[in-house]
């Protein structure tokens, strides 16, 4: 495997990183309502579970979800689920005046890891990427070596962009553009949390 093949690697991940989905909405909520330190730690815990789950796919265990519809059905309900009760937090949880406030509770810390840890673990889309990513580049004959370095490649990949996506939504001004609007932009988080869903329960009836 030359270098060529690695960036085959690196890139896939990190279109994958970027494409718009619920992981995004949820770090980008964080980063707005929390501040800064909120939307890096659910960066490194999202990293931390895409690269986890990275590699129990390259490692082939994604047979069991092709031989048992059920499981997959099943993940796939659950994070539609997850993001429907994250829209309902949203619409109906109210908006503390002062964002910073709650950046520095110290549960919120554990909050915003477990959001950035779970919408990684029950997003269906990440399934449906990994599945079809690795299908491109693992064999019978990938060493564990190549399985590892390309699940540590997705981790870091999707952990750096979303770390940048923080930093950059994170910014004083956009802080205080949220306060001043915090409840419209709950509501539109919650609908496009909303729409995510709907598109695959529609999938999964389909």
């Amino acid at each position: 495997m030359d270098i060529g093949f690695w960036f085959s690697v690196t890139l896939a991940c990190l279109l994958g990183a970027m494409s718009p989905g619920p992981s995004l909405a949820v770090i980008v909520n964080l980063s707005l309502s929390q501040g800064r330190v909120a939307g890096l730690i659910a960066a490194v815990s999202h990293g931390l579970m895409i690269g986890i789950f990275a590699f129990i796919t390259a490692s082939g265990l994604v047979v069991v979800f092709d031989r048992n519809p059920l499981i997959f059905s099943g993940i796939q309900i659950a994070g539609c689920a997850f993001l429907i009760w994250m829209a309902i937090r949203l619409l109906f949880t109210k908006a503390s005046r002062d964002a910073y406030a709650v950046v520095s509770a110290q549960s919120s810390k554990w909050l915003a890891a477990r959001d950035g840890l779970v919408i990684a673990l029950v997003n269906p889309k990440i399934i449906i990427f990994f599945s079809a990513l690795f299908s491109q580049f693992v064999d019978s004959n990938s060493q564990l070596w190549e399985k590892t370095l390309m699940a540590l490649i997705a981790g870091t990949v999707d952990m750096l962009w979303y770390m940048l996506m923080a930093v950059v939504i994170s910014h004083s001004t956009s802080l205080i553009a949220y306060q001043r609007h915090s409840r419209w932009l709950d509501k539109l988080f919650a609908l496009v949390l909303l729409i995510i869903a709907l598109g695959f329960i529609i999938q999964i009836i389909g």
